[in-house]
């Protein structure tokens, strides 16, 4: 696949992923971050299984990274867990921006371990977004923004899930093409939902039907979030994964804009310059 194709497969993961995002804040502030996100876990599991047994039963093998996957299952799950808690406690417009950085992660582990050595552009677009996560870690959000619930514990959330999704997505260029693209997206939200319902003292709880007036919602939340999923995945088979995995950070921009005409949430102007910058330096990567 061309550039082309890397473009397509990346610019639909992030708007499927800042979409869902944006739609799952709100969930989040009815029922609570841990329900969304199984209600993500579990309806996703529901689409891709069966896709999956139609589309790759044929190429599964025992002898395949399985239980590897699944570890790297968790490590999603940790940092989705802290990205939805980020929504339900922070600022949207700030928090997705810091979450979204998560490709500088990406470049420095490859910089680290597949002895990757990236041009002149990718290192200046790493300094930008570190340089850019920093300010926005040490601004305060505009006085007319409504009060978000922990703006301090928001923030702290969002960083962990740019790390986690940093590792996450680093790795999972290693499984994808062995296991199947739709198969390890399955095993991934498989493997999410368990673990929500076995460790969680609210499992009964998770597990309820959400609200009624809720379902489209956590359904919309679902698809949109599987088809960004898939969309990265089947994009790296045969693409780049270093810029397509680079593109799909510029979710947030679907997601301030979003907060910005919906939610009628403002930043400050320095705000809108650290944004800008993570958003140049997103750019900056991807042509490297």
């Amino acid at each position: 696949m061309g550039a082309a194709s890397d473009l397509f497969f990346g610019l639909t993961t992030a708007v499927g992923y800042g979409t869902g995002d944006f739609l799952a804040r709100q969930a989040s502030h009815r029922i609570g971050h841990l329900r969304v996100l199984f209600y993500l876990e579990a309806f996703g599991l529901a689409m891709l299984l069966p896709l999956a047994f139609v589309l790759e039963r044929g190429g599964w093998d025992p002898a395949d990274p399985w239980a590897l996957l699944a570890l790297l299952g968790l490590v999603n799950l940790v940092a989705s867990l802290f990205l939805y808690r980020a929504f339900e406690l922070g600022v949207l417009s700030v928090v997705s921006p810091v979450a979204s950085s998560y490709p500088a992660v990406t470049a420095a582990l490859a910089f680290l371990f597949l002895a990757e050595r990236p041009g002149p552009l990718a290192t200046a677009g790493i300094g930008i977004v570190l340089g850019g996560v920093l300010v926005l870690s040490r601004s305060r959000g505009h006085p007319d923004t409504p009060a978000p619930r922990d703006a301090r514990a928001g923030l702290a959330s969002a960083f962990v899930a740019f790390a986690g999704y940093g590792v996450f997505y680093f790795a999972l260029a290693y499984f994808v093409e062995a296991i199947g693209p739709v198969t390890a997206a399955a095993l991934v939200r498989g493997v999410g939902a368990a673990v929500l319902l076995a460790v969680s003292v609210r499992g009964p709880r998770l597990a309820a039907r959400p609200p009624r007036d809720l379902w489209g919602h956590v359904l919309g939340i679902a698809v949109l979030d599987e088809v960004a999923f898939l969309a990265y995945n089947v994009g790296i088979v045969d693409g780049s994964v270093a810029i397509i995995g680079t593109l799909s950070g510029l979710f947030s921009a679907v997601t301030v804009m979003l907060a910005a005409v919906v939610l009628r949430e403002r930043l400050t102007r320095v705000q809108y310059g650290a944004i800008a910058g993570l958003l140049v330096g997103v750019v900056l990567m991807a042509l490297r």
